[in-house]
């Protein structure tokens, strides 16, 4: 039975990890401004990536990401509003949430683009020096 659950809440994040790579695909379509268009393919094959490439992802932000989470909401919604985003901005699936949203943010890129939509400040950060 658990190997069962197991096997239900992976497809269930592979679902929502194609749903969500969609959703940025579509975001960057539709966006007339070229910065933002720019922005939001960046961010789309940078997710892509970071599917096929699990245990590189979490390698590099054990080593380097430090901080956490200050639960602003901004990263769940700069780009369209995450379903699962309460009102308290707080994850509603959080033991179930799909992979890019466990390792967000990936870099410094991440927060500096998060930056350009928000004045709020993320609770993460990145030590580059660190091998």
């Amino acid at each position: 039975m658990g190997e069962n659950n197991s096997n239900k809440h992976y497809l269930k994040n592979i679902g929502l990890e194609i749903g969500n790579a969609l959703a940025f695909f579509a975001a960057a379509v539709k966006f007339r401004d070229k910065r933002m268009q720019k922005i939001v393919r960046g961010t789309f094959t940078r997710q892509i990536k970071v599917i096929f490439s699990r245990q590189k992802t979490l390698q590099y932000i054990e080593n380097h990401r430090k901080g956490n989470c200050v639960s602003c909401g901004v990263c769940c919604q700069y780009i369209r509003r995450c379903p699962y985003l309460t009102d308290e901005n707080k994850c509603a699936i959080n033991d179930t949430k799909h992979f890019i949203c466990r390792v967000y943010p990936i870099s410094d890129y991440d927060i500096q683009l998060v930056s350009k939509v928000s004045d709020k400040k993320c609770g993460y950060y990145f030590d580059n020096e660190k091998e």
